[in-house]
């Protein structure tokens, strides 16, 4: 597909810019400097036409900064994918040095640039717009991401020039998202799953911010992976760039398929992997447990993981545990075995008249009977009991164990809705 890359320095509105055209809110906006790190994948749609767009960190151009080398070969290989390529600036601030210096990099693409003069809803961007002239560029344009200001014209150009591809009717992506503490591996396990250098691996919690996406081919199954910052305690984030990419984190939730559950097996299982796993669950997601690092565990102690971990997360003995090491890329193959696995679990049906044979031989509840059980719907999977009395969560617990136990559904959780009627008389 067709792909636009933003880069600029740093606090020009790149991700702002990125998720208006999107329309959504893929990268973390913020007013402190360089928060956007790794490359960020999205998708607009203008005319009938769509491309792909990609949001990268702020050059860092003559600066000492712990990531900078990082950073910048992230945006090399965005530069390096391109067709297109939108050179934010400041319009409020006018031309810095950093742009001229940002402008010649891009240049060495030999690829089309636009370059979009951001901020322009401003008095001061006003007088500052002639000195952008100097970088040369042709095709410039005036706009403003937050209110939205400027961006028709801007497509109607893009779609132009970039080589059309129209909507097709999309092929079933799995949508696989990675969860954990911060430094669990998460962004190591992107670029194994990928085979990429998709993001940024470095040693200090906190590096990803952003939700990252990448897709890739698994036994000719498009998949996409998702990679999340760390998820802390509350009481233990820092700083309002944290929380809010931790927010992020939690609403991809709602749009993946399933959930890979990282931890860091050198420091075990604590109560916050509890609680993204009861997250996941609680939004009817399907879950896969990869204990992470197993290559710093003594290979007479590995045999211990799995039972290990089945013991620190009480009552999910029915999701998959994947001991791997995302760094030497151990256990990779299995995982993406068992992600294909717990998809076809979460697609799974039962025949109506395997569910009355199964119905004639549960337990009635307590001051009543259970009539029917019909399955109602796959991904999530939803099951009606219709029962003569109001049941405990207790029973809800039973009658999901013995689906469980007659039907495996792997990974996947379980909803079951009660519909209670009178017991009709002879």
């Amino acid at each position: 597909m067709p792909t636009v890359v933003i880069v600029g320095r740093k606090n020009v509105g790149k991700s702002t810019i990125f998720n208006r055209l999107t329309g959504m809110r893929l990268s973390v906006v913020h007013k402190e400097p360089g928060v956007t790190r790794d490359r960020v994948y999205g998708e607009v749609e203008w005319c009938g036409t769509t491309f792909d767009i990609i949001d990268t960190g702020g050059f860092f151009p003559n600066e000492e900064h712990a990531l900078a080398n990082q950073i910048n070969k992230q945006i090399d290989i965005g530069l390096h994918e391109a067709d297109l390529i939108y050179l934010v600036v400041d319009g409020k601030e006018g031309l810095t040095p950093a742009d001229e210096i940002v402008c010649q990099h891009v240049r060495k693409s030999n690829k089309p640039v636009f370059l979009l003069i951001n901020k322009t809803d401003c008095k001061e961007s006003k007088r500052n717009l002639p000195d952008f002239s100097r970088l040369g560029i042709i095709d410039s344009f005036e706009v403003a991401a937050e209110p939205g200001i400027g961006f028709g014209l801007i497509l109607d150009k893009t779609i132009e020039l970039l080589p059309h591809e129209y909507r097709k009717k999309k092929e079933k992506t799995i949508r696989i998202l990675i969860l954990g503490r911060p430094n669990a591996g998460k962004s190591t396990l992107l670029n194994a799953m990928t085979d990429s250098e998709r993001a940024i691996v470095d040693e200090q919690p906190g590096t990803t911010r952003d939700v990252l996406n990448a897709q890739f081919r698994y036994n000719s199954t498009k998949m996409e992976v998702i990679d999340t910052c760390g998820l802390r305690r509350r009481t233990r984030i820092k700083t309002s760039i944290e929380f809010y990419s931790m927010l992020r984190a939690i609403r991809v939730i709602d749009h993946a398929d399933i959930a890979i559950l990282l931890f860091d097996t050198t420091h075990g299982v604590v109560d916050q992997d509890r609680r993204i796993a009861t997250m996941v669950f609680s939004k009817a997601k399907g879950l896969i447990i990869a204990p992470n690092k197993i290559d710093l565990i003594e290979k007479s102690n590995r045999d211990k993981i799995i039972p290990s971990t089945y013991k620190s997360f009480v009552s999910l003995d029915f999701v998959p545990v994947v001991p791997i090491s995302a760094k030497n890329r151990d256990g990779i193959e299995m995982l993406l075995n068992h992600i294909l696995n717990t998809i076809r679990e979460s697609k799974k049906v039962v025949e109506k008249d395997t569910l009355e044979t199964l119905t004639t031989h549960l337990q009635s509840p307590t001051g009543g009977h259970i009539l029917h059980l019909r399955q109602i719907k796959t991904q999530p999977l939803i099951f009606r009991a219709t029962v003569t009395t109001s049941v405990k969560e207790s029973y809800v617990k039973y009658l999901r164990n013995m689906l469980r136990n007659s039907f495996g559904f792997s990974g996947v959780p379980i909803l079951i809705r009660t519909r209670v009627v009178k017991k009709r008389r002879r």
